[in-house]
Formats: structure tokens, C-alpha cells, sequence
């Protein structure tokens, strides 16, 4: 059961990360009716709020920095680790290294490496059992366990759910350690008392496995309970309704819209065929912009069986914008969007065999203002007022363009 849980607790963590990802398709017997005018089901796109504010990155900022101070914890009391390893003594013992510091400690095990007094260790003061305890944590790797579980902790700090999940995981471990110690020894008096007369150490390193980790009482009666392989198997086995429960209880249900779908595929193929069947240069600049944006929303299935978009690329008409000439001049369709309709003449249209076409915009010339003699803007013969104008003199050209000429009322 230790190592079902040891498992369990571990890899439960990993999979919650990639549950999500998953996803169950299910054909649902009615598909939802629509009526009207075709759903569109692609991305769209919402318009931009302007805060004065940022509270999000704010609050980002806030998560990453205490993220990173958990971090650097981390690497403190693992270098901290290091250091002890490299400035004392170690002896290879087993399958692991005995690192003998001159510290007050009892045996405490990170990775291969315990960690002893070397005063005791020399003069044999250290049990058999206490050996035997530390070298389970180095065979079975649990320090891999801690640090995959520290680093989770770090990157999640936010989730409460991780210290009790880190306690739970570092018990166990002592339970699998106990668990050895019994078997091997045979001896389980004394090794609770052995327990007992040990428990006022504190482990200085909380990266590392150590011998009296939550001393408790479930602990030592661990040591003593004994579960018929009956109960244990049905406790293993309970985790598949639990898991199987908060699955549907927490996947987000989304019901295909097949009949939607259809009706885009439909009026899909409608448009792609009257374009086909004309010329480009006559398909509307809204059909085209309507065909790319329902193709986009087919799938690579759909695409397969609809009718092949009419144009080498999504984009190809939208490129084959025509060449503008503004009074003789050529110009930006920008420049030509600003001319307003009322100060256009006359417009030419010149279509070219390829597709491509020309379009001449001539200008109304705009008549040259004076005020009093002096040459004025039209902006500022706006500013003059009726009352202080005593005459206006108007004088055309043959060419449509003209002068106007302003006396101001003398005071």
C-alpha cells in the first residue's frame, strides 16, 4: 500500500497537467437546431478595454517574484547541501556515501549521501537499524520525490494543496523506510523506542530525508497495523470512480454544432461556385472577404470534399489592389480615402487583361482666396466673418479653378 501510494501521490500531480489536454468526443444524439442565418464558430476577435491600470501584470509580476524567492531557497539549502558533501569526509558504504560531518546529528539522507556524526560513527555508536533506515531512502530515490514535489511548489506556491501534498509524500517515504527496518530486523519494540529516544533532533536541511519526520502517532502505530490484501486491493481500486467521478465532474462539456456547421459548408460551396463561374475581377470585394472567412472555419476535413477555393491563396485578391492616380499623380488607396466625394470631377476606370486596373481620380480645383490683397487658406477664409466683409469679387478660370477676392469693412 506505501508503494501504491508513493505512486498514487506522485504521478497524480504530473497527470492533472495533462488531463486537461485531453479530449473525449462523444456523438450527440440531437444536434443543436439553428435557424437563420449561418453561425459562424471561429475565433473572434474582442475589442480591446483601455485601462488606465494594469492590475493583471501587476499582479503577475507579484506571483514571479515570489516564485523566484522560493526559488532561491531552494538553491541556497541545496548548495548549502553541496557545501557539506565537498568540506567533509565521506566513505563509500553500500550502495551509498557516508558523508561524516562534526555536527550534533542523527543519520539523515539526501540522494546517496547520509549524512552522520562522525564522532558516533567511529566509535560505533550508530544502530543498525538507523543504516538500514537512510539506505531505503537512497535505494528507492526518494529525494527524486521531494525535489520534483519542490519544484512543483515553487512554480504553484498559490495552491495551498501542495504543503499538505509535500507532507503526505515525505510521511510515506517514512513509512516504506519503517517498513524495510521492520522486515529486515524483526524487531518492532525496539525500533519504536529506538524512535523515541531519537525524536528531539530537527533537521536543519529541509530538502533531505531524515529519521524523525513528523513523529506521530500514526507513525508508530503504522509500524504495528496489519491490512488484509482484500482491504488493501479495494482501496487501491477505489481511485477509479474517484478519478473517473472528478472527470465528468470537472471537463468542460461543448456540444458539437453539426447542423451549423453544415449550413457553412453549404453556403461555402454556393459562393465558391459564382466565383469560379465568373470573372475575378467581377466577384464583390464582401463575397471574397465572406468566402476566405468561411473557409477558414472549415475543417481539414471539410476542405477535402467542399468545392477548392476559387483563388491560388486566401489572400490573392485582397493583393490585387488597382493603381491610383490622383490628378495625374500616382497615390495610396490611403490618399484616396481621404478625398472627399464632393471635390472629385470626374473618375476614369481602366481595366487590364491580367485582372489588374487603374483608376483616375481628378480633383475639383480649389479657388486661390485673398483678403484685402493678401493671399489667405481656405481655413482661414472660413474664420472671416459675414459682418466684416464689405465685397466679394469672383474670377473663373478657363481650366475650372478661380480666385476669390474679399474686401473687410474698414473701421
Amino acid at each position: 500500500m506505501h508503494i501504491f501510494n508513493r505512486f498514487y501521490l506522485l504521478t497524480g500531480v504530473i497527470i492533472s497537467f495533462l488531463v486537461p489536454l485531453a479530449t473525449i468526443t462523444v456523438q450527440a444524439n440531437n444536434a443543436l437546431e439553428t435557424s437563420g442565418e449561418p453561425i459562424f464558430i471561429g475565433n473572434t476577435s474582442l475589442a480591446a478595454v483601455h485601462e488606465g491600470f494594469n492590475y493583471s501584470q501587476l499582479l503577475i509580476c507579484v506571483y514571479l517574484i515570489i516564485s523566484i524567492l522560493f526559488l532561491i531557497r531552494f538553491v541556497k539549502n541545496f548548495a548549502k547541501i553541496i557545501q557539506k558533501i565537498r568540506t567533509n569526509e565521506t566513505i563509500k558504504y553500500q550502495k551509498a556515501i557516508l558523508v561524516l560531518v562534526q555536527d550534533e546529528i542523527l543519520p539523515h539522507t539526501f540522494w546517496n549521501f547520509i549524512f552522520i556524526n562522525k564522532k558516533d560513527y567511529k566509535e560505533g555508536k550508530i544502530e543498525e537499524e538507523l543504516f538500514t533506515h537512510e539506505l531505503t531512502h537512497v535505494t528507492q530515490k526518494h529525494t527524486l520525490d521531494i525535489l520534483i514535489i519542490e519544484l512543483f511548489q515553487i512554480m504553484f506556491w498559490i495552491n495551498p494543496l501542495f504543503i499538505f501534498l509535500k507532507k503526505a509524500i515525505q510521511l510515506n517515504h517514512e513509512f516504506l523506510a519503517d517498513e524495510k527496518v521492520i522486515n529486515q530486523h524483526k524487531n518492532t519494540n525496539k525500533y519504536q523506542h529506538l524512535l523515541l529516544n531519537k525524536a528531539a533532533w530537527n533537521n536543519e536541511y529541509y530538502l533531505a530525508s531524515n529519521l524523525n519526520y513528523s513523529l506521530t502517532k500514526k507513525r508508530l502505530k503504522m509500524m504495528t497495523k496489519q491490512s488484509s490484501q482484500t482491504k488493501i486491493l479495494l482501496k487501491q481500486l477505489s481511485v477509479i470512480p474517484l478519478l473517473v467521478g472528478f472527470l465528468f465532474l470537472f471537463a468542460e462539456r461543448v456540444q458539437a454544432q453539426e447542423k451549423a456547421k453544415d449550413k457553412i459548408v453549404i453556403e461555402y460551396n454556393s459562393l465558391a461556385k459564382k466565383a469560379k463561374s465568373k470573372d475575378n475581377a467581377d466577384t464583390k470585394k464582401e463575397d471574397i472577404e465572406k468566402l476566405e472567412k468561411l473557409y477558414a472555419q472549415l475543417s481539414e476535413s471539410q476542405k477535402k470534399t467542399a468545392v477548392p477555393f476559387p483563388y491560388t491563396s486566401i489572400t490573392e485578391k485582397n493583393k490585387e489592389e488597382p493603381i491610383f492616380y490622383l490628378n495625374g499623380e500616382v497615390a495610396s488607396k490611403k490618399e484616396v480615402d481621404k478625398v472627399n466625394a464632393g471635390n472629385i470631377e470626374s473618375v476614369n476606370v481602366i481595366k487590364k487583361e491580367n485582372g489588374s486596373s487603374t483608376i483616375s481620380i481628378k480633383k475639383k480645383k480649389e479657388p486661390i482666396f485673398y483678403l484685402d490683397g493678401k493671399r489667405i487658406s481656405k481655413k482661414e477664409m472660413k474664420k472671416v466673418k459675414p459682418d466684416n466683409i464689405e465685397s466679394v469679387n469672383v474670377e473663373k478660370d478657363k481650366d475650372g479653378g478661380g480666385s476669390i477676392y474679399i474686401t473687410s469693412k474698414k473701421e
